[in-house]
Formats: structure tokens, C-alpha cells, sequence
């Protein structure tokens, strides 16, 4: 064995004799300070869900005293409808044609047998 692992066992053997040689604490003090902890902690709670719940209640009250202003401008149907246009971000790339593609439907030439359906 090395220098480093003698040290090293010595110190482990006194440090294991200090902590034998302290003594226990007696489990009424333990008991009492959980529950002082405890206590404190439930405290916190309540003091913050009151903090909270005044809060709210101020929001609430400040919210109902506000004015209802019903004299609001909305917005027409007819004006929306007028001054607003809608087209399709592929419009750009379509090229112009006579018929508008999303209006006008061409007509499809049909087959000649019976039941061919349309020639597409």
C-alpha cells in the first residue's frame, strides 16, 4: 500500500469516529421542527392563495365598473363584403385564359360508345 492510501484509511477511520461519537437527536426536537417547517410552509399557501384571491377579486371588481360602451362601430355586412377581394395565391402563376377556371366550367366533350362517359 501506498502513502496516499494510508492517509487516505486514516482519515476515513477518524471521520467515521466523529460522526459515531455524535450524538443522536431525540425524536420529540426532530418531530417539532417538521412540523414547525410544516407549518410555516402551510402558512406561505394561504397567505399566497389570499394574496391571489384579493387580487382576483379587485381584477374582478375594476372589470365590472368599467364602462359598457354599446356605441361601438361594427362592421357591416354589405360594407365588408364591398371592400374587401379575395384571390387564390395561384393566380399569379395561371396564365390569363377566356374563362375564369374557378367560375366557368368547360364543357367536356363526351364519348361516342354508350357508356364511355366524358373525354378528358
Amino acid at each position: 500500500m501506498t502513502d496516499s492510501e494510508n492517509t487516505l484509511r486514516r482519515a476515513v477511520r477518524e471521520a467515521h469516529a466523529r460522526a459515531e461519537s455524535i450524538p443522536a437527536p431525540d425524536f420529540d426536537r426532530v418531530m417539532a421542527a417538521a412540523t414547525a417547517r410544516a407549518g410555516a410552509a402551510r402558512k406561505r399557501q394561504y397567505l399566497f392563495a389570499g394574496t391571489a384571491a384579493v387580487a382576483a377579486a379587485v381584477a374582478i371588481a375594476f372589470g365590472l365598473r368599467a364602462p359598457m360602451d354599446d356605441n361601438r362601430g361594427y362592421i357591416d355586412e354589405y360594407e365588408l363584403l364591398e371592400t374587401t377581394g379575395w384571390t387564390a395565391p395561384s393566380d399569379s402563376l395561371l396564365p390569363s385564359r377566356e374563362f375564369d377556371i374557378y367560375q366557368t366550367v368547360p364543357v367536356l366533350i363526351e364519348s361516342t360508345e354508350t357508356y364511355g362517359g366524358a373525354l378528358l
